[in-house]
């Protein structure tokens, strides 16, 4: 039971022109937790913490025009979804939570409690992750996954610290979870939580900001339950058809 509250490849890929030299990333609303009530000049503040690597999705005239990715959060009276559609490949993922709202951070979702983000990041030149080996495969997303954390230290001046990384399948589908404790004098997020694997020709990116290190459970049981549901189609899918069964 939902109870919903709703606010209103190949072998010689190369890899040195994967999607994240471009710096595009476009957000996508994703499932997650935590009901806060943030005053507009703190929502300013952690917007540009949450936002993280995903600050620079904006375009910009070196960006490649790629397919445009906003997954939604479909309600029904019971029923939660997260989806996405574009003319050539779609994904869902249920949500199955107590509480499940639009997030008052844009871009996040809360479920449950805990906020999250999900992002795709379309790859240039295009992969078909569907031909990779399982060790392409960690080198893309190891690829990416350093992207990031340079972007991080780089971009956003914040010295990380105990990088963990782990390899997980799930449903069949090859998983980089990684996370890493924030700057101790850094007071609004103590650590940042990934789920990364590959799409078609991109990467599906799940993130958990986690405001106490003591939530760290609840954050990745959350993304775990996320992953969990997550199914994948190389065709359109029709989402007012999928909210209206929702509603039934």
């Amino acid at each position: 039971m939902c109870e919903l509250v709703m606010d209103s490849g190949t072998e010689n890929t190369n890899l040195s022109h994967f999607p994240f030299t471009y710096g595009k990333k476009t957000q996508i609303t994703c499932m997650r937790p935590i009901q806060i009530l943030l005053k507009p000049a703190f929502t300013g503040i952690i917007l540009a913490t949450l936002m993280d690597a995903h600050a620079y999705a904006q375009k910009t005239q070196k960006t490649p025009q790629l397919d445009e990715v906003h997954a939604s959060l479909l309600a029904g009276k019971k029923k939660a979804m997260i989806a996405y559609a574009s003319k050539e490949r779609s994904f869902t993922i249920d949500v199955n939570a107590k509480t499940v709202k639009n997030s008052d951070i844009p871009g996040f979702i809360t479920v449950d409690g805990q906020i999250v983000q999900a992002t795709m990041v379309p790859s240039q030149p295009p992969i078909d992750a569907s031909t990779m080996t399982t060790a392409q495969e960690k080198e893309t997303l190891t690829k990416y996954m350093n992207y990031e954390l340079g972007y991080y230290k780089k971009k956003l001046k914040q010295n990380y610290s105990q990088l963990q990384t782990e390899w997980v399948t799930i449903k069949d589908r090859l998983f980089l979870v990684w996370y890493f404790d924030m700057p101790k004098d850094y007071k609004l997020v103590s650590r940042q939580l990934y789920f990364s694997t590959l799409f078609s020709n991109q990467v599906l990116d799940l993130n958990a900001p986690v405001f106490k290190t003591e939530q760290f459970s609840h954050a990745r049981a959350t993304l775990t339950h996320l992953v969990n549901t997550l199914k994948t189609y190389d065709k359109n899918l029709d989402l007012e058809a999928l909210k209206k069964q929702l509603d039934k």
